[in-house]
């Protein structure tokens, strides 16, 4: 009669079952890899605007630089302390209503993006309000840096909010809500 070792065959079933295991965690980083993958990956220079998940128009650092700007020298206050700014910029509402002037009628909610993933929003009555919510991509007349370093970016400034809280640096997108 063979003689078995439980002892060796509980090893083997416990190798067999880890090694499963790691198969079974690489298929499942590799499935969500492929769903969260961004085919469509934003990038600075460029601003996506979107409502309901469609497209419904863009801009370009150029497009903006065609726009009549505007001079806004603020003090933004944050936790590491006051900086002082001189921004040239494009009132919001203009870069809007140069795509489409039904947009600001038609939504009540702007989310703004930056490529950092950093999200703030805003009232479209802010939007509204004279003198308050710019699109910037430069200050003291060098333009605004990207996230990596390089000259190109835009900047949502509210004037109303002093703290910067909803400042979104590094902007590419914008979703109406």
């Amino acid at each position: 009669m063979a003689e078995t070792n439980p002892e060796k065959k509980l090893f083997f079933n416990s190798k067999t079952i880890l090694a499963l295991g790691f198969v079974l965690l690489v298929v499942v980083v590799t499935v969500f890899s492929f769903l969260n993958r961004n085919e469509t990956a934003l990038q600075e220079g460029t601003v996506v605007i979107k409502a309901g998940g469609t497209t419904v128009g863009s801009f370009t650092l150029a497009d903006i630089r065609q726009l009549p700007a505007v001079e806004k020298k603020m003090t933004i206050h944050s936790s590491q302390g006051n900086t002082e700014h001189d921004f040239t910029c494009v009132p919001l509402l203009d870069v809007l209503n140069s795509i489409d002037p039904e947009l600001t009628l038609r939504y009540e909610k702007i989310l703004t993006k930056g490529v950092d993933n950093y999200t703030s929003g805003l009232n479209m009555s802010e939007v509204l309000q004279p003198d308050n919510v710019y699109i910037a991509y430069a200050d003291y007349g060098k333009p605004l840096k990207t996230k990596t370093g390089r000259e190109g970016s835009m900047r949502l400034i509210i004037c109303n909010d002093v703290y910067g809280q909803r400042f979104a640096m590094w902007l590419v997108s914008l979703e109406l809500q």
